[in-house]
């Protein structure tokens, strides 16, 4: 594999693992603690995040 294409992968691992991380806390009730507008950016941050990692797996998939 080259190193550009092992690269995207470690990225595409390492995002996966916050977002699940993200996605698990998110549905946890520790979240309905914290301030809403917090919570309301996280849920934000898990959609980019879902997005970027989709955009890494297509990548990889191209090359």
């Amino acid at each position: 594999m080259s190193d550009f294409k092992s690269r995207l992968e470690t990225e595409r691992v390492e995002l996966e693992e916050k977002l699940n991380k993200l996605n698990d806390f998110n549905a946890s009730e520790k979240a309905n603690e914290i301030d809403p507008i917090q919570k309301s950016l996280l849920i934000v941050q898990a959609g980019a995040m879902y997005t970027y990692l989709e955009c890494l797996k297509e990548r990889l998939a191209r090359l």
